[in-house]
């Protein structure tokens, strides 16, 4: 995972708050603000949001050797 790849629009917008709210620090000198700039310029740097690291983007379902594993088609046994 490289910073400068995937810049999404959250992404990007966590960044803005950031940015914002650190400026606001500047000017205020309130350790709030900037632990609140802080949270949000970790999110951004990292692309990490409310679902953990891959962010709050839906992905594709997941596959394997290039089969969709949602469309698997399940066998079920009656146990007696």
């Amino acid at each position: 995972m490289t910073i400068s790849s995937n810049w999404h629009f959250m992404r990007i917008l966590r960044a803005g708050i950031a940015l914002w709210a650190i400026f606001e620090y500047t000017k205020t000198a309130d350790w709030m603000i900037l632990a609140i700039g802080g949270f949000f310029a970790v999110q951004a740097i990292f692309d990490i949001g409310c679902c953990g690291a891959s962010g709050c983007a839906t992905a594709p379902p997941p596959t394997r050797n290039g089969r969709d594993l949602s469309a698997q088609e399940i066998d079920y046994e009656e146990i007696k």
